[in-house]
């Protein structure tokens, strides 16, 4: 990742924690990622970390599942301090600013990461699922959440919608990418969020949505779980 790449995504999502929509966020992709949570292979403990944290909320639900510590890290220094202020577990709750494809940890220092609606964003998704490899634990669990992936086609508006460059995968190629780094028994879920559709009365067009028939299909289509082990 480059120093402008680096600071030209840092200054989306300051932005994104300046207009609060790391509250939006948190409440747009609570649903299913808590639905992930529930299909781990193992139950959750010792200490997590979630990458791309936002306002820290997967961080604070990863603690109340049963993990010990959790830390949170995200690229924003904004994002990270709207967490920080959000702390519900006092010295069991950490943040840190980071990018995911180069995280100053030892190796092995996780037994659960997380990543909900980031992987996308990164310049080099395989470096950092590289990454993530290195600093879990050895028979440590991984869980990422997107919504923008090639079988998804109503999220695809977003690639012009935002101000940043994203990456559009496939489910095979996440699934080979994973497996090429070492991850073992990788599962791929398309999860639907469970919660009432909005009519099309309450919907409000926007430049990611622009039609309710694209929010719909893609309320019908679910987000992309993946959940592997090392």
């Amino acid at each position: 990742m480059t120093h402008s790449s680096l600071t030209e995504t840092a200054n989306e999502f300051d932005q994104w924690a300046t207009n609060g929509r790391a509250e939006s966020m948190a409440n747009g992709h609570g649903n299913v990622s808590l639905q992930m949570l529930a299909l781990l292979p193992q139950k959750i403990k010792g200490k997590s970390l979630d990458i791309g944290c936002g306002n820290g909320w997967m961080v604070r639900e990863s603690l109340s599942r049963g993990i010990e510590e959790g830390y949170g890290l995200d690229i924003s220094p904004k994002m990270v301090q709207v967490a920080a202020d959000s702390k519900a577990f006092a010295e069991r709750e950490h943040y840190f600013v980071s990018h995911a494809e180069k995280i100053d940890v030892p190796d092995q220092e996780f037994d659960l990461i997380t990543s909900i609606e980031s992987l996308y964003y990164y310049p080099n998704p395989v470096e950092a699922l590289q990454e993530w490899y290195r600093i879990c634990k050895a028979d440590g669990q991984l869980a990422i959440m997107i919504d923008l992936y090639e079988e998804n086609p109503a999220t695809h508006t977003w690639i012009d919608a935002l101000d940043i460059s994203v990456h559009l995968l496939s489910k095979a190629q996440i699934k080979e990418k994973l497996e090429k780094i070492g991850w073992k028994n990788v599962q791929l879920h398309q999860i639907q969020d469970t919660r009432p559709m909005k009519s099309e009365e309450d919907f409000q067009k926007s430049t990611f949505w622009p039609s309710y028939a694209q929010y719909r299909s893609y309320r019908n289509t679910g987000s992309l779980c993946i959940i592997a082990e090392k």
